[in-house]
C-alpha cells in the first residue's frame, strides 16, 4: 500500500501536539520527531490556520485547537469503541464467569460502554450511570486515578463523596491516597464499598499514546472474590483482555470488501463484465 510521506509526517506532528497538553514549541517538536525546525513550524502553523492547533501568543507553544476537539467528539466514536471491543468483553465474562463491564471517561463523565452480567444465580447488577458513584467502584476509582488534577477537583465539587456503606471512602485525602496507590499498582479493587457483599477488580485500558481512558473490570459477590488466588486469576484475565482491546482500538478496522467493481484512475467504477456480458454470437 502506497504511503503519502508528507501526510504521515503531518499526522505525527498533530499527534505530538495532542500528547503534550502543556504545549510544545517548534524546536522540541522537531527534535521529538527527527524533522527540521522549518518543517515542524510549517506543518504546525498550517494546522493553526485551519483551527486544528492553537499557538499561545505569549509562550509560542502549540496546543490542540478547538476544531480538533470538536472533530474528536464525533457522535459515533463511543459506538465504534463498543462495537470493536464487544466480543472481547463477552469472551472474558464467559471465561471468568462473573459480571464484566467496560467503562470509559468522556470529559469527566463515566460511561458504561458494555456490560455483561454473570450467568450465575448470585450475581452483580451494576448501575447504568457510573458518574456519581465512581469513588465506590473499582471501575470508577481506576479512571479517577488518571484524571488530571483539574478534572478530579471538578468531579469532587460536582459529586462529592457520599457514603454508601461503612467501607465507602468519604474523605478527600483518603481518596487521593487510594488513587495514588492505584496508579502505583496498576489496578483497582473494592470490597463492600458501594454495596455490602460486593467486590470488584478493574484494570486500565490505554489509548495509542499511553493515556488511560477506559477501564475493564469484573464484579462478584465478595464470597467469590476475596481469595488471593481468585484475585490473581481475575486480574490475569482482565489484563489479557485489556491488552487485546488496546490493540483493537489502536489499529483501524480493515475496509469492508465491496461488491462494486474497482475504479479506474479517475475513480470512476469500471463496468462489471458480469453485469454487462458480451453479446452471444448469433446462430
Amino acid at each position: 500500500m502506497a504511503t503519502v510521506l508528507t501526510l504521515e509526517k503531518s499526522l505525527h506532528v498533530l499527534e505530538a501536539i495532542v500528547r503534550h497538553p502543556e504545549g510544545i514549541g517548534t524546536r522540541p517538536l522537531a527534535q521529538l520527531l527527527g524533522i527540521s525546525v522549518a518543517t515542524a513550524h510549517n506543518i504546525a502553523t498550517t494546522y493553526t490556520r485551519a483551527g486544528y492547533v492553537r499557538q499561545d501568543e505569549t509562550t509560542r507553544l502549540f496546543h490542540a485547537g478547538v476544531r480538533l476537539m470538536l472533530l474528536s467528539r464525533h457522535p459515533s466514536y463511543l459506538r465504534s469503541l463498543t462495537n470493536s471491543a464487544r466480543a472481547v468483553v463477552h469472551r472474558v465474562a464467559g471465561e471468568l464467569n462473573e459480571s464484566v463491564m467496560l467503562v470509559t471517561s468522556d470529559h469527566g463523565r463515566l460511561i458504561n460502554l458494555e456490560y455483561v452480567p454473570s450467568k450465575q444465580a448470585l450475581r452483580v447488577q451494576e448501575p447504568e450511570d457510573m458518574s456519581g458513584v465512581a469513588h465506590g467502584t473499582a471501575f470508577g476509582k481506576l479512571l479517577l486515578a488518571w484524571f488530571s488534577a483539574a478534572d478530579l477537583d471538578s468531579y469532587l465539587r460536582q459529586h462529592g463523596l457520599p457514603r454508601h456503606t461503612a467501607r465507602t471512602i468519604t474523605h478527600e485525602a483518603a481518596l487521593r491516597r487510594e488513587l495514588a496507590a492505584i496508579r502505583e499498582q496498576g489496578f483497582s479493587e473494592t470490597h463492600d464499598e458501594l454495596c455490602e457483599g460486593i467486590s470488584a477488580l478493574a484494570v486500565p485500558i490505554r489509548d495509542p499514546w499511553g493515556t488511560v481512558f477506559a477501564s475493564l473490570g469484573a464484579s462478584a459477590p465478595t464470597v467469590r472474590l476475596n481469595e488471593p488466588a481468585q484475585i490473581r486469576l481475575t486480574l490475569d484475565g482482565l489484563r489479557a483482555a485489556a491488552a487485546e482491546i488496546e490493540t483493537l482500538w489502536a489499529h483501524s478496522n480493515p475496509p469492508v470488501a465491496s461488491d462494486a467493481p474497482p475504479g479506474n484512475r479517475r475513480g470512476r467504477p469500471r463496468k462489471n463484465p458480469k453485469n454487462n456480458p458480451a453479446p452471444s454470437p448469433e446462430l
